[in-house]
């Protein structure tokens, strides 16, 4: 094709949905960013920072907790300012929604993500530009050439131009989750008129692959545009149905929306708060919800590739129950578990914290003294004097402990950190070669050791171990390395010791162990306010803001209620305010 041709299928494309370049989203991202050693990043949200040693450093990434708000002043996560935050009315697909958009749309699962920038805020630069062509480029031939995905896509095989009027109406109005204005069917339309000379051969199928090709390069693709100027309260921004189709469908299942948000916005019934919450509860029993959650929980849990869960190694001689095959499964676990608590179970974030249940095959059985010779992870009823919810099971604990020995700073900093939502500072430059003393009469237990190294009186590191990290980290070692509950401190049998004085909040609370603990916990406003935060940030994609905290106190409110669910949660998300309305981001 002559370059000039190429250049006219772009210009379409940008023209095709909006004008002007396509703008970055207000967000920070999802996924869990990487970290190498035995660190915990400073940052809250999905960061673990890169560091060595026992040390609790700083971490760079996509993080989603606490942030600017895009005024450069950090976030009061306990102050909430009333209103809607202003945010990017284009904001552009994450590649995990790209994937899943193209797959729901075209009919062809393939990832083709791998061709895009890595998510990021901002307008788009020459290299995202050309990571959506590329991708454009895949995917748009492969759709004529597979039977199933053409008869999704095309309603009629006629070489005409009502047919392709008809695919181009229809289509376009699944690719931009709106119906296409009267100009912009035209363009589309156009490339078909041309064929002849924008394609190689000119035919019907050149013809719709062209067409295809363009919109998936049209900024009403690549973003989740939110334009409608609707203001009823004179302040703010009311969602189209739309609009808001789109909102429930990429907050609950992370794709373009099914035919019945389609329908349900031809007819204009989604404006109405009880009209939402009924899409919303319907989407939140199909499988893609189970996909989408299982991402927020993940993150909760830091989980993802080159983080300390895809990253777990053990000493063999020391821990012959550990094998390097049993990490990915370490994940499965935690996410099977997560699962049952929120869709079979239909549990309360408390169950999350405390069930003692969990999901074991053969390899992972021993690790809670059980046997099986299933090669699947299945249900089994844990010991409830030894185990409370995910936070015990051995994936987070095999995940957050040394190679050699458990590691109380790791378990301790992520429960305080992640869990609680406890601001830490990044430890001094040098916390990272602070040595462990060597173990002796007076310190024949790993708690002791780790307390002599870190929480010398005057010290830069006690500040924050002695009151915070510590402690909640001692609270778990009654469980080895691995995950393994002990009872007496390998090496030198002196008995473990697991009762500690814990920060949760303001408050310092003496546990027993760590069933106590993880009762505590689940019972504390802290931890009900942290994984309301961390359901926010992640459901809006961005860092939090001032208004932002208003919905997650307003959510946090009802976690302490009986029987208040999990999906009550994702569902009362759909129904605030800042939710269904929007403010203009002004540059």
């Amino acid at each position: 094709m002559n370059s000039w041709a190429k250049t006219i299928i772009v210009g379409v494309a940008l023209l095709a949905g909006c004008e002007g370049s396509i703008s970055g989203q207000n967000s920070a991202g999802s996924g869990a960013s990487s970290g190498t050693g035995n660190s915990v990043g400073s940052g809250t949200g999905n960061t673990t920072g890169s560091g060595t040693g026992n040390s609790i450093s700083s971490g760079t990434g996509n993080t989603t907790g606490t942030g600017s708000g895009g005024s450069g002043t950090p976030v009061d996560p306990t102050v909430c300012t009333p209103g809607i935050p202003a945010t990017s009315q284009l904001p552009r697909l994450t590649r995990a929604e790209y994937d899943k958009t193209t797959r729901d749309l075209l009919g062809i699962d393939m990832q083709p993500s791998s061709m895009l920038a890595p998510d990021t805020l901002g307008s788009v630069d020459q290299r995202a530009w050309d990571g959506f062509k590329a991708a454009a480029d895949s995917l748009a031939p492969q759709v004529l050439t597979n039977a199933t995905a053409k008869a999704k896509v095309l309603p009629c095989t006629t070489d005409n131009a009502t047919c392709i009027n008809q695919f181009v109406t229809a289509f376009g109005q699944k690719a931009f989750r709106r119906p296409l204005t009267t100009a912009e069917i035209s363009k589309f339309t156009a490339l078909y008129t041309n064929r002849a000379t924008l394609t190689q051969t000119g035919t019907f199928n050149d013809a719709v692959t062209l067409i295809i090709k363009a919109m998936l390069m049209s900024p009403s693709f690549i973003t989740r545009a939110e334009t409608s100027t609707a203001t009823p309260d004179g302040n703010s921004y009311a969602l189209s149905s739309w609009e808001m189709a789109s909102r429930l469908s990429y907050t609950l299942w992370g794709t373009m929306p099914d035919d019945m948000l389609f329908t349900a916005a031809q007819q204009n019934k989604l404006q109405a708060q009880t009209d939402i919450l009924a899409q919303a509860q319907r989407m939140l029993q199909d499988t893609k919800a189970r996909a989408k959650v299982a991402e927020f929980h993940a993150a909760y849990a830091l989980q993802g590739d080159a983080t300390r869960w895809s990253e777990a190694a053990h000493d063999p001689q020391l821990f012959p129950a550990f094998k390097t095959t049993m990490v990915p499964t370490l994940s499965s676990e935690a996410a099977k578990f997560f699962d049952y608590i929120t869709f079979d179970m239909k549990g309360t974030f408390q169950d999350l914290i405390t069930k003692p249940v969990a999901f074991v095959d053969k390899d992972l059985a021993p690790i809670y003294g059980l046997t099986s010779t299933s090669t699947t992870l299945q249900m089994v009823n844990l010991d409830a004097t030894q185990r409370a919810g995910v936070f015990t099971h051995a994936g987070f604990l095999a995940s957050y402990s040394s190679y050699n020995r458990t590691s109380p700073i790791l378990r301790g900093a992520f429960l305080e950190k992640q869990v609680l939502c406890r601001t830490i500072p990044a430890p001094p430059p040098d916390a990272a070669g602070t040595p462990l003393p060597p173990a002796s009469a007076d310190l024949n237990t790993n708690r002791k050791q780790v307390a002599a190294q870190t929480e010398v009186a005057g010290s830069a590191c006690a500040g924050c171990h002695a009151p915070f990290v510590n402690p909640a980290g001692f609270a778990l070692e009654a469980y080895d390395s691995i995950g393994q509950w002990q009872t007496t401190e390998k090496g030198t049998g002196a008995a473990i010791d697991s009762t500690a004085d814990v920060a949760i909040g303001a408050q310092t609370a003496h546990v027993t162990g760590p069933v106590d603990f993880m009762t505590k916990i689940a019972a504390s406003p802290e931890a009900q306010n942290c994984y309301a935060q961390r359901l926010v940030t992640f459901a809006y994609e961005r860092q939090l803001t001032n208004q932002d905290v208003c919905t997650v106190q307003q959510l946090a409110g009802k976690m302490n209620t009986s029987g208040y669910n999990i999906i009550s949660l994702l569902t009362d998300l759909t129904q605030t305010q800042s939710f269904r309305y929007r403010v203009k981001e002004l540059p």
